[in-house]
């Protein structure tokens, strides 16, 4: 929470009194402060300069810190105080007062320069001074244009895709002084979506929210909160069903997590040294909760420009793929589609050149999903090398009863297929699938149905069992130990 390295103190001068401000920046530099920044700032009878100087902190008596702030998220709440009016309004009504306000001061000189006893070193100070004066207000002038020139506004015609919002008593997650630093958890995870999905996730912008409740923190895809928790700095969360016999004190926070479900337990750090277990700071789980919301989400992150990364990648080796199926026989939304539905199920697509060329064999597909089948048939192989554990893929299949239930949610009519869901059917489907795993004690389940109804029932369990994965029976390719584990 708290900064015991640096101490910032604010000191104020006039604007107009430029011996003032060199006295105060000499006088700070003597007693080894640096200037961290200077701001203008307008007070009821005339402008300031807002010096914010910064120094290593210093072994001083009580008495001599009053104006001292040693708090880490100091720099944020400063500059965003200090900082010019958000909005373009309000910065053309500031820019035509400091107009106002300079033509005054221009008027002043000039009423002082018609005087009839001006020594030549007073006229010639002031005829300095007029031409600094009338310089500044020719600055304010363009400003004042470039403010409320249509054109600016483009700019504002724009939006983070990614956003991670931090309540304040979290900010010290992404300080570069910190040895847990979440912006370094980021590369991270970038690295380990590129070398297992061959998903390289965005720019991620992270950004302090007043809207948040204490040590809360939020992500935003396209300004739309996808997820919101709340972490704890300088304590370590266990799952709760890992400390088996632990006693929760007073001191820990109980929450539930967000992305499994299950209860985590937030253990001071001091306490934990002796466990068994690894937990997770807070970084880690802001980081597990971006990399579960990067693949969840991925529809709505992975962009057009993304998809031509990727198609650049096949023309560097074969670009007669692309030539051959787009757009004649895909186009780039249903590349998009497909795509985002294989990395939303864990299905790499490193081997993009593989894909495309699978692709191309199936390019007469009738519709999207049915190529999505065959592609995925064609990468069955790689799907069951991924999930075996051991040499070993663990399934659970479902029983007629439920199998009946399932097929009764697809009607087909002459022209098309209607899918109607019954609500209590599915939490019912999902309540079984869910305890069956926990009596086997698998964190992620896999289902295998039929060809024609694995990726529906995967669309339909996976809002409610994230980890889920459903597979079809045809995806269970020979050579590999599948064993059948039970029935729901």
């Amino acid at each position: 929470m708290f900064n015991k390295k640096m101490q910032y103190v604010i000191k104020s001068v006039p604007t107009d009194d430029k011996q003032a401000l060199e006295n105060l920046l000499n006088e700070m530099s003597e007693e080894g402060w640096d200037l961290y920044t200077m701001h203008e700032v307008e007070t009821d009878t005339s402008y300031d300069f807002n010096c914010i100087f910064m120094r290593e902190k210093q072994e001083e008596a009580e008495d001599d810190l009053d104006d001292i702030v040693n708090i880490t998220s100091f720099k944020y709440r400063m500059e965003k105080m200090l900082a010019a009016p958000s909005s373009p309004y309000a910065s053309c009504k500031e820019i035509q007062l400091k107009i106002s306000n300079q033509k005054e001061r221009i008027r002043k000189i000039k009423s002082q320069l018609e005087s009839d006893n001006l020594s030549p070193e007073k006229k010639k100070q002031l005829n300095n001074q007029m031409s600094d004066e009338l310089r500044l207000l020719d600055s304010l002038k363009q400003t004042l244009v470039n403010e409320i020139s249509p054109d600016a506004m483009y700019n504002t015609i724009k939006e983070e895709k990614f956003v991670v919002n931090l309540s304040e008593e979290i900010l010290e997650v992404i300080s570069m002084e910190a040895n847990d630093n979440l912006l370094s958890e980021t590369v991270k995870i970038r690295q380990e979506l590129t070398d297992r999905l061959g998903y390289v996730i965005p720019h991620i912008h992270f950004h302090n929210s007043d809207e948040l409740m204490q040590n809360e923190f939020n992500i935003k895809i396209h300004d739309i909160e996808v997820f919101r928790s709340v972490v704890f700095p300088g304590y370590i969360a266990f799952y709760k069903d890992e400390l088996k016999g632990y006693k929760v004190t007073e001191e820990d926070y109980v929450v539930v997590d967000d992305i499994t479900g299950k209860k985590l337990i937030w253990i001071a750090e001091n306490k934990v040294k002796d466990f068994w277990v690894r937990g997770m700071t807070a970084s880690e789980y802001i980081g597990a909760a971006i990399k579960y919301i990067s693949v969840r989400e991925v529809s709505d992150i992975m962009d057009y420009n993304d998809i031509n990364k990727y198609v650049e990648r096949v023309i560097e080796t074969n670009s007669f793929l692309v030539d051959n199926i787009i757009p004649d026989f895909i186009t780039a939304s249903d590349l998009k589609y497909l795509l985002t539905c294989l990395i939303r199920e864990r299905v790499s697509v490193r081997n993009i050149v593989y894909i495309f060329e699978k692709i191309n064999d199936y390019a007469n597909e009738p519709t999207k999903e049915d190529l999505l089948d065959k592609v995925r048939l064609a990468l069955s192989k790689h799907i069951i090398k991924d999930l075996a554990h051991d040499g070993e893929v663990k399934v659970i299949e479902f029983s007629d009863e439920t199998l009946d239930k399932v097929s009764s949610f697809f009607k087909e009519d002459e022209e098309e297929t209607i899918i109607r869901i019954d609500a209590n059917e599915v939490q019912e489907i999902v309540h079984k699938v869910a305890k069956f795993a926990k009596s086997k004690k698998i964190e992620e389940p896999i289902l295998v149905v039929p060809f024609d109804l694995r990726h529906m029932v995967y669309v339909i369990l996976s809002e409610f069992i994230p980890n889920i994965t459903v597979l079809a029976y045809e995806e269970l390719v020979s050579g590999n130990n599948i064993k059948f584990i039970g029935k729901v």
